[in-house]
């Protein structure tokens, strides 16, 4: 999985919150609009206390929104990540508008399969990607040839959302019982919030069972849910087989 990369394009999380909760304490101090820029100014690169964050409060955290561009991930996981996501907004790479006839076997290879089972999966992968090209090649059309693209295909993926949306999808596919392909790109997620927000806000996007009691009743998957320090490269590209 070495080749999904993730990167936060822009968000406002750290002062957000701090800046609109004293909005709304500091209101006989702000006579002007520059008494309000400077109220923003001050609090807008701050980090939130955690006392703050811990606050029911849902308002201030709903204004906080942040956009994050993900490579490399297969169709499958895309499919994944959208569903049960509420408030998120997705754009990705289109089967339909684009053609991928130029790049040499795009597709993802799942973990978990034998030497010969890989083989196999790879063999498949080349058969079709070589019948995806012939096809487009002889009709021109994209959106018909994409039909013959499977759920392996790389893409790339935008996700924009508020900090309650960002939180309920995150908590919810870091779940162990997810695949391992969506589990991984969520942690690299969080390592990116780390590194541009405070790390209580990755802390609250964690699986209910790190903090409390899953909620997945006779599903649950019985393994509390442990963020890993480092992440694994596991899954092999198709483009590194000779």
């Amino acid at each position: 999985m070495d080749k999904i990369k993730v990167k936060i394009l822009q968000q406002n999380f750290n002062g957000m919150p701090l800046f609109l909760a004293k909005l709304t304490q500091r209101g006989s101090e702000i006579n002007s609009m520059s008494d309000l820029m400077k109220l923003y100014e001050e609090n807008i690169d701050k980090q939130p206390s955690k006392a703050l964050m811990k606050l029911p409060h849902s308002t201030i955290f709903r204004m906080c929104e942040m956009t994050v561009a993900i490579y490399g991930l297969s169709t499958k996981a895309v499919s994944q990540l959208r569903t049960h996501a509420t408030r998120l907004t997705f754009v990705s790479t289109s089967t339909q508008y684009s053609e991928f006839t130029n790049q040499e076997m795009p597709y993802v290879i799942p973990e978990g399969l034998t030497k010969e089972q890989r083989d196999k999966f790879i063999k498949a992968c080349k058969k079709v990607h070589k019948s995806y090209i012939e096809l487009y090649e002889t009709t021109g059309k994209k959106d018909e040839s994409g039909y013959l693209l499977p759920q392996s295909l790389r893409k790339c993926l935008i996700i924009h959302g508020n900090f309650p949306a960002w939180q309920y999808m995150l908590s919810l596919r870091l779940c162990n019982r997810n695949t391992r392909e969506v589990q991984y790109i969520c942690e690299l997620i969080l390592d990116e919030m780390d590194k541009q927000c405070c790390k209580e806000w990755s802390e609250l996007c964690l699986p209910n069972c790190v903090n409390g009691q899953c909620k997945e009743g006779k599903f649950c998957c019985g393994k509390k849910y442990k963020r890993p320090e480092t992440k694994n490269n596991e899954e092999e590209e198709l483009t590194n087989e000779n």
